[in-house]
């Protein structure tokens, strides 16, 4: 392609990018707020015609009002991929027909995929009408709006075929037309005609099933609450109910009825336990039934449909041997929690427009962690939750690229917009948020204010000022602090600060904040200032648990200084990760910290502020704050390093520094990982024991991990002994690890290729695919199972980065390998 013609294509290029997700010029993608709907009355059809199984057939009438006195002659909606055969008005207090509306007179506009309704008489103030459509759709496959679903049978080995809903972000206007805007809620009437051999599920109870011709049934649904078009829910499929159906029940085909026992407890733990905290009975909130269902295809774990909240398969089901290890267990209580709490949080409260997305998500997030921590405090999830979120979304929110938890609402207008939304910077960087509000406020306090909120805009929408108010109301008076800024400091700003801590003299400590940025030359604004809630612990105070701050450093302060009567030999800033800030201290305070956590029992410095101190030095060191060489001094004390989550931020950082190391590195860093985990591989070995508590698992996995990449210890060779010798299979949760290390050896390489052959479940399939691709046998790995067997073009992606990732030391001999014949890796 020459210089004109690359230059040309990639002008066209750009257009179509700007036209796909830009807002159109001239383009309202806002309805104008003239018309509010009150109820939908929907029949949906399926399956009607054995030729078109693709086509479903709609029927909705929709009582609306006009709002205001301006006369409205056009009634704007929502409607996508619809094809629409009628339309009528009707009176709503005498159903008398207004007009008919022919279907050539509506108008269309793809990119705000609205539909225009002309009328040829206004609709008058005061009044009820009723506006209907007939239409046909399409079941989908993408896994949005009506789409299909499919799963092989165990027994009979026959397909059976099934239709799930997800109206979520946008989508309820692909199934039928509707006023589809979070803030435009309404009850639905819904109604689900199937043939037989189907069941329909919808958010409500079913209240009858009646016969309207050979072979096909109508199901009817109680009405359910006024709720936004995004929470409207069914699925038809053939399906076998734990529990009660007109309560509580767990919905999944039968063959896994009996793995669905765990999952359905957790919702009977989760869900009393949500009355409690909220002070508010599910029930009383407007729906009788709450039912969780499972998918096989779903696009996200879970979604919080009011009365429906349908899961992916992997959530509600535990096999025994396979799926109901630790981690799978702690996997299904989180995301039920997070789930359930959706129904204060977004179902029955909810965000009035998608720039407020973390009202919702934010909530849910934070409760996820800390509501299956107060059932599962095993788990320790709210240790975890500084490693596994705060500092995970550190990362986000220390580049240009990042977003404010609350946009303004004129630059969320498009699909594309609104897709934005749904970050994590919505969901982890919102649950930090929440939870450093409630440590710094008090629980009794946020709390009290949390049951206010909830009760106080139920059944209604929300702006962030409606949730300020009441934290406001229950925020101590002392100490002080400009509850306008911090709020709009964590909210309507990026970002988030670094403390700089220097010791000032004898008995001052002196604090500053600046903007942590990992590339400041990226377009970020550097001289963001924020709100900063200080706490802080010393050897002569070392309380860790008191969260209330000592001050609040103003946005404008340059300096806080801390007075102590007494020299102290650390400090620790930050208790317990509690605040969104990272803390680099002067090398002076850092010895004394060094010191303190080499010394018996961490000096009882907490996990969670050995895990930050951790992940702070190695991000200042990859900016330039430190050098590398003071980290890895540093990093010393972890000879006597034990718990899981101070490491879980160790192997998080050395992926980074890891990649980065060169074949005459590695020797060296070999010998200095075998020195760091002395204490962890004494305490948790190579195998697994009915002992094991789940950080003891999760710890033991990645230790495992990177001392048999590195080739630690003799790692793979007393894995493959075990391999070898030992008849008990691993748990579900370390057979890839064990597995892995195996493998290095040809012989063992051969075995665990025969236990994927034999294997049909499509998980543990994988799980034995991608650990033959840890193998030092890398020709053998290439030439016979890559490109010799019939393996997709993922799974040989997969395969040969896996290859890569656990052989450092081979990464030039297998490129080479590689590059001689890359044309037949695209090959099926």
């Amino acid at each position: 392609m020459n210089r004109s013609c690359l230059g040309s294509f990639l002008a066209f290029v750009g257009l179509l990018h700007a036209l796909l997700t830009g807002p159109v010029a001239g383009a309202s993608y806002r309805l104008d707020g003239n018309i509010a709907p009150s109820h939908y009355n929907l029949t949906i059809g399926v399956l009607r015609d054995a030729a078109e199984p693709t086509l479903f057939d709609g029927e909705v009438a929709i009582t609306l009002q006009l709002v205001g006195s301006e006369p409205v002659t056009v009634i704007t909606l929502h409607s996508d991929g619809l094809t629409i055969s009628e339309c009528w008005l009707l009176d709503g207090a005498t159903g008398a027909q207004v007009e008919a509306i022919a279907s050539n007179r509506l108008t269309y506009d793809a990119p705000t995929q609205q539909v225009n309704v002309p009328l040829t008489q206004a609709l008058q103030a005061g009044r009820n009408y009723t506006l209907g459509f007939k239409y046909v759709g399409r079941i989908r496959t993408d896994l949005v709006g009506l789409f299909s679903a499919s799963y092989v049978e165990q027994d009979s080995n026959a397909t059976k075929w099934m239709a799930v809903t997800q109206m979520q972000r946008i989508n309820a206007r692909l199934v039928l037309p509707c006023f589809d805007e979070p803030a435009m809620k309404a009850k639905f009437q819904l109604q689900i005609e199937r043939p037989s051999g189907y069941q329909a599920i919808a958010n409500t109870r079913l209240l009858e099933t009646t016969a309207v011709d050979q072979g096909r049934f109508v199901d009817h649904f109680q009405e359910t609450p006024v709720m936004s078009t995004y929470l409207l829910a069914f699925m038809i499929a053939g399906y076998t109910a734990r529990g009660n159906v007109s309560e509580f029940a767990v919905l999944t085909r039968p063959e896994f009825y009996n793995y669905t026992e765990y999952s359905y407890h957790v919702g009977q733990q989760v869900l009393p336990a949500y009355e409690k905290l909220f002070q508010s009975p599910y029930q009383q909130l407007g729906n009788d039934v709450l039912q969780y269902a499972s998918s096989p295809r779903f696009p996200h774990n879970g979604m919080e449909n009011w009365g429906l909240i349908i899961y992916s398969d992997e959530v509600l089901i535990q096999e025994p041997g396979y799926t109901d290890d630790w981690s799978d267990k702690e996997f299904a209580a989180r995301i039920i929690a997070h789930e359930t709490s959706h129904m204060w949080f977004g179902d029955s409260v909810t965000f009035s427009w998608w720039s407020y997305f973390w009202l919702n998500e934010a909530f849910a997030r934070y409760y996820e962690y800390f509501m299956a921590h107060q059932l599962y405090p095993e788990y320790h999830l709210d240790e975890q939750f500084v490693v596994r979120q705060m500092q995970l979304i550190f990362g986000t929110d220390a580049r240009n690229s990042t977003q404010p938890l609350t946009s303004p609402e004129s630059e969320i207008q498009t699909p594309a917009q609104i897709a934005s939304k749904f970050s994590g910077i919505t969901y982890a960087k919102g649950a930090c948020i929440v939870r450093m509000w409630r440590n710094a406020m008090g629980a009794d306090n946020f709390d009290t204010a949390i049951r206010s909120y909830l009760k106080q805009y139920h059944l209604e929408n929300t702006v962030p000022r409606n949730l300020f108010y009441y934290l406001f109301e229950n925020w101590p008076t002392t100490p002080y602090v400009d509850l306008v800024n911090l709020f709009a400091d964590y909210t309507e700003q990026v970002g988030y600060p670094m403390l700089m801590v220097n010791v000032s003299s004898e008995h001052f400590i002196q604090v500053e904040q600046k903007r942590f940025l990992l590339n400041p030359a990226d377009g970020s604004d550097e001289t963001l200032r924020y709100t900063v809630p200080i706490t802080y612990a010393t050897n002569l105070a070392p309380n860790f648990y008191n969260l209330t701050p000592y001050v609040y450093m103003d946005k404008i302060v340059d300096v806080v200084r801390l007075y102590f009567p007494e020299p102290i030999d650390w400090i620790v800033l930050n208790l317990r990760q509690s605040n969104y800030q990272r803390v680099l201290y002067d090398p002076t305070l850092m010895g004394g910290l060094q010191v303190a956590l080499s010394a018996s029992n961490h000096s009882d410095i907490p996990v969670e502020n050995r895990a930050q101190i951790i992940d702070d030095l190695f991000n200042f060191a990859r900016v330039g704050y430190l050098d590398y060489a003071e980290v890895f001094e540093f990093l010393e004390y972890l000879g006597g390093e034990v718990d899981f989550v101070p490491w879980y931020a160790v192997y998080e950082n050395l992926n980074l520094v890891a990649k980065r190391l060169k074949p005459d590195q590695l020797a060296n860093f070999r010998a200095y990982l075998a020195d760091i985990t002395g204490a962890a591989f004494e305490k948790l070995g190579l195998g697994w024991s009915a002992k094991d508590t789940p950080l003891d698992v999760a710890h033991r996995n990645k230790l495992v991990t990177w001392l048999c990449r590195y080739q630690v210890n003799n790692c793979r060779e007393k894995i493959n002994v075990m391999f070898v010798t030992e008849q008990e299979k691993p748990s579900p949760d370390y057979r890839e690890t064990f597995y892995c290390a195996a493998a290095s050896d040809y012989n063992s390489l051969m075995m665990i290729w025969s236990l994927y052959f034999l294997e049909t479940r499509p998980s543990e399939k994988q799980m034995l695919w991608l650990a033959t691709s840890c193998t030092r046998n890398y020709e053998t790995y290439y030439y016979k199972m890559v490109l010799e067997w019939s393996v997709s073009v993922e799974n040989k992606k997969a395969g040969i980065a896996r290859l890569y990732e656990q052989n450092p030391d081979l990464v030039q001999p297998i490129f080479e390998m590689i590059t001689q014949n890359i044309t037949e890796l695209a090959l099926e």
